[in-house]
């Protein structure tokens, strides 16, 4: 964990983004974290995280793509990355997003934004089964574009029912791209290690990573 990864989760937790307690996650598993991206909801906490992805992704990738966010999360992930990445790097920064049902009036069609074309990166908040990926990815290579990276807020490392390797590693693999991620699991365990007010988690937060993490 460095520090440009430190002080986002110092901010996520501050203003209640990452919360620590019993949650019940949509497959059902009783997490001790929770992790809304959908409370990045004012100007400053989207510039924040906007900021660091973009760091992220100029530092891993340069500037040579456009921006894809998956409906709905991903929309204004994009969008603000989009202009921090461009004020960064000087760079004219496209982005596009889908929208769940297309549209058969106006412009019509399934996405918004620039079209689709050249090298994209798919930029997304959490990612559990990957099922936005490939729906992302049937749009990108509809266009006749080329997806050249995921990347993603936070990499929970876990695996799914009857998986050994994790979400993210398994996009990886099977779609031989980079897969990014801001933080990741292993980052929140060390920020709790070094947090006297947040040792109370340790345990169990430890514990769910044995349990589900991956291999």
């Amino acid at each position: 964990m460095n520090q440009d990864q430190s002080q986002f989760i110092e901010l996520c937790i501050a203003s209640g983004i990452l919360v620590f307690g019993e949650f019940t996650l949509k497959s059902g598993r009783i997490s001790p974290y929770f992790f809304n991206a959908g409370k990045f909801s004012n100007g400053y906490l989207l510039g924040q995280l906007a900021a660091h992805l973009g760091s992220l992704i100029i530092r891993e990738l340069g500037t040579d793509f456009m921006l894809f966010g998956p409906a709905y999360k991903g929309i204004p992930i994009a969008a603000a990355t989009a202009i921090s990445i461009s004020g960064q790097s000087g760079t004219e920064i496209k982005y596009a997003y889908n929208r769940k049902e297309a549209k058969d009036h106006g412009e019509g069609g399934s996405t918004v934004g620039a079209p689709i074309s050249g090298r994209v990166v798919i930029l997304d908040d959490v990612i559990t089964a990957g099922t936005s990926v490939y729906e992302s990815l049937e749009l990108i290579e509809q266009a006749g574009a080329t997806l050249c990276a995921i990347v993603m807020v936070l990499d929970r490392q876990e695996t799914m029912e009857g998986a050994s390797m994790s979400t993210a590693r398994t996009l990886r693999d099977t779609l031989n791209v980079p897969v990014l991620p801001l933080i990741k699991l292993d980052d929140l365990v060390s920020y709790i290690e070094s947090d006297q007010s947040l040792n109370s988690h340790l345990e169990v937060m430890n514990r769910y990573r044995n349990q589900y993490g991956a291999t």
